[in-house]
């Protein structure tokens, strides 16, 4: 992406939505040579967005559809490739084979999506052939490349200010035997590929059990430095019984109350809630007035991601379409307001208004969730403690090997249809697990 107007876009709308992307092993990032960037798709384009900020130099392979129309131009650049249910020109995807080869021999990066399209599913999709052809046909050449694969986590996929990790995995090895025929070596590069593709990602049996694992990271890394990918990681594979036995115990006290909830967790106060309360009177009142003077924008977003997303998967990409082009338009009109009025220092404090409430909004929504709870259900913060440390105790030891035990127990019977919470709570009545608030 030579052109330096889509970097700065990307990381302005990385900016502008997310809170905090961080970067797991970035030493395994080549700095110089020819190299193909795997990455795993979750999140629609923007997971393009924020994979872009930590590899500037990078072109993208993106579907033909993304460029059809002037929003699209001016949000996504690269090289264009037809898949199967989009609609290309013939000859489209072997002139885009031509663009990588010719990438790579200048020494350049490629970023690739080998699922062709993006899920916030359980599992990966299947990994398409073309990556793999790309390189095998780039390895005749005889000349070395690097090849690493990429895995993106979000906190909440769709969720304003909400955080991102990106994993860099160990490089793929690409010195294959001499022996191997053709189909032999396009056989191995691919299993070595979805292996290391499945090392950056979590990949489990059930939505149930996935969204059961995020609640539980959710719990060990409030307040903490801990990985979130990491803790999701650590549970991939079963849930100490520990956690399990703790739950149940204190389940039932949690569906008695009407708690709040941050992505799906009660949150509770670490110390005395009237610090907690202290803190929302001090910071809530600049996030609400951030956001009564940025009302037009923010209605702007909400109103596409609930109007023209198909999956939960371009929630967020339909909010920064319209969101970021909104917001940028409504900073003109401030400033071409301040200039006509000649009143400058309010032009200023509506900017330090909306840097503070951008930078103070996820906390406050997490201490509005954890003085509710604190306030109106004290008796329940010291079970809701305990069962957090035994999360955090539990869930960096050793995983243990997957055994049935640590399924629902025998006679628990798992609801179909959605469940958007762990434990198995029918919707309706659904309570998810509690933890502190200590950030």
């Amino acid at each position: 992406m030579a052109n330096p107007w889509y970097r700065v876009l990307h990381r302005f709308c990385n900016g502008l939505y997310f809170s905090r992307i961080s970067v797991l092993w970035p030493e395994r990032l080549p700095r110089t040579g020819p190299t193909i960037y795997l990455g795993l798709h979750r999140n629609g384009a923007v997971d393009g967005f924020i994979y872009h900020a930590i590899l500037p130099r990078a072109n993208f392979m993106i579907s033909t559809q993304l460029r059809r129309n002037l929003i699209g131009r001016l949000f996504f650049t690269g090289i264009e490739v037809a898949r199967d249910r989009d609609e290309g020109e013939p000859g489209t995807n072997l002139e885009a084979l031509n663009q990588c080869m010719e990438l790579l021999r200048m020494g350049g990066e490629l970023v690739i999506f080998p699922e062709g399209t993006s899920t916030l599913g359980p599992r990966h999709l299947p990994f398409k052939s073309g990556a793999v052809r790309i390189l095998a046909n780039y390895l005749e050449s005889g000349s070395p490349i690097q090849v690493v694969p990429l895995g993106i986590t979000y906190e909440c996929p769709w969720a304003f200010r909400s955080r991102v990790e990106v994993v860099v995995g160990a490089p793929v090895a690409t010195d294959l035997s001499d022996a191997l025929h053709p189909l032999g070596r396009l056989k191995e590069l691919k299993r070595s590929i979805q292996s290391a593709l499945e090392s950056v990602g979590v990949n489990v049996e059930s939505e149930q059990y996935q969204q059961m694992i995020h609640r539980l990271a959710c719990v060990a890394t409030l307040g903490t430095k801990r990985s979130y990918f990491k803790t999701l990681k650590a549970l991939e594979q079963s849930i100490p019984e520990k956690i399990l036995l703790d739950w149940r115990a204190l389940r039932p006290e949690i569906e008695k109350r009407k708690l709040w909830h941050h992505q799906g967790v009660p949150l509770f106060p670490a110390g005395p809630a009237w610090r907690y309360l202290l803190a929302l009177g001090a910071t809530g009142p600049l996030v609400g007035l951030g956001a009564l003077l940025n009302l037009p924008p923010l209605l702007g977003a909400w109103w596409a991601g609930k109007k023209f997303p198909d999956g939960p998967n371009v929630i967020s990409l339909w909010r920064v379409l319209v969101g970021a082009p909104l917001f940028l338009l409504w900073v003109a009109v401030m400033a071409m307001v301040a200039i006509v009025s000649g009143r400058w220092p309010w032009f200023g404090l509506y900017a330090l208004t909306t840097f503070s409430g951008l930078k103070l909004y996820y906390r406050v929504k997490k201490l509005a969730v954890a003085v509710h709870n604190g306030l109106r259900y004290p008796e329940l913060r010291p079970q809701v403690l305990a069962f957090r440390e035994t999360v955090l105790r539990e869930t960096f030891r050793e995983p243990a090997p997957l055994t049935p035990s640590l399924s629902p127990s025998e006679g628990e019977r798992v609801p179909e249809g959605r469940v958007r919470g762990w434990f198995m709570v029918p919707r309706r009545g659904w309570k998810t697990m509690g933890t502190l608030h200590d950030d």
